[in-house]
């Protein structure tokens, strides 16, 4: 099997990922379960083949240094895949993350119009957070996107690896693909003010520096937009802040609460009797008593004023379900699997 031959099958097949082991048939994930693509294993000198494919010569001797290496690649002309390859039992495996050649539309991931208001704000901070697959790549770039395509504005991404090519729109469209150095997020964001970035992008937050350089950024005026793994909005708070030591975290809290705009955080959900996924989305927007709350490290609050100003475009992930499972997009059995009270959701299914 000829790493195309994989590629257009995956795309075929609507697969996420493609996981490749030597010895093992070539595993898809689709709609968030993985299942095998035929019954022949992968040969060795198929995946070494593979790997001369995915790989530059300078890749190839940084996986052998540290047996474990991550990037983007665009292959065959369109086919725009993130690979990473590691290491394990004296050979290498690969899990391969198949992404769009086009960004899709906000309207297509049918992002809530209340967080996509804050693609026009001038400044401040926005979070995109969610769990690993979770869609938080491709919020950020349709979020993005739509940045450049509606403002003549200068967008700077630092991402590791550059995952969607974005094009300049308007204005224009930087991405710096940045090495393995955590730290070097916080001296790429400081850099990009210097170079008069209009719009940061953070592809993840790594570490207390950089959320500081991130908020010291949004305080002199740019719109910073920044990714984290967190389940929730509130996590995300939680997480940001317990980065800092304790003596910092006051300060950070306040300021933090004058900067934020927003966050979303995206889940992919089983569409009814169709083999697909959809993006229901958590939505925390600013308002004074969100402020507040954060101001004073009250995090464990937030969602009850979440649910309390649903009128103003904020939900939260439950309602979130729930809203879809009233469309019918979803079943009665995934909208509990999914729910974080599965008790309170069961009660509010029975009530409408």
């Amino acid at each position: 099997m000829t790493l195309k031959e994989l590629l257009e099958s995956g795309y075929e097949a609507k697969a996420s990922d493609i996981h490749v082991m030597p010895g093992r048939p070539a595993m898809f994930r689709i709609n968030g379960t993985i299942s095998a693509y035929g019954s022949s294993g992968i040969e060795v000198n198929e995946m070494e083949k593979m790997l001369q494919m995915l790989l530059t010569e300078a890749q190839m001797e940084e996986l052998e240094q540290y047996k474990e290496i991550e990037t983007a690649v665009t292959l065959f002309g369109w086919f725009r895949i993130r690979i990473n390859v590691f290491s394990q039992r004296e050979s290498y495996c690969a899990s391969i993350r198949l992404l769009s050649s086009v960004i899709p539309t906000p309207r297509e991931l049918f992002l809530p119009p209340e967080f996509l208001a804050l693609a026009k704000e001038k400044k401040g901070l926005i979070f995109i957070a969610g769990e690993s697959g979770s869609g938080k790549s491709t919020t950020a770039a349709s979020l993005l996107n739509e940045i450049s395509v509606c403002e003549t504005k200068h967008i700077m991404t630092l991402e590791r690896p550059i995952e969607y090519l974005l094009t300049h729109g308007k204005g224009l469209m930087s991405q710096k693909e940045m090495d393995g150095n955590e730290e070097a997020y916080a001296d790429a964001v400081k850099a990009a003010v210097r170079q008069d970035a209009d719009v940061i992008f953070i592809g993840n937050i790594f570490d207390a520096e950089t959320i500081s350089e991130a908020v010291l950024a949004a305080e002199s005026g740019r719109l910073v937009v920044a990714a984290l793994s967190a389940p929730s909005a509130v996590d995300a708070l939680e997480n940001i802040v317990q980065r800092f030591y304790s003596f910092r975290r006051e300060e950070m809290q306040r300021r933090i609460a004058n900067v934020l705009k927003g966050i979303i955080v995206p889940r992919l959900l089983p569409v009814c009797g169709a083999k697909e996924r959809r993006a229901v989305y958590e939505v925390l927007l600013e308002d004074k008593e969100i402020r507040m709350l954060i101001r004073e490290g009250r995090f464990s609050q937030i969602s009850s004023v979440m649910e309390k100003n649903r009128d103003l475009g904020m939900q939260t992930m439950d309602d979130a379900i729930l809203s879809a499972y009233m469309k019918s997009v979803i079943s009665s059995e995934t909208a509990v699997d999914f729910a974080s009270d599965r008790e309170k959701m069961l009660r509010r299914m029975k009530i409408y």
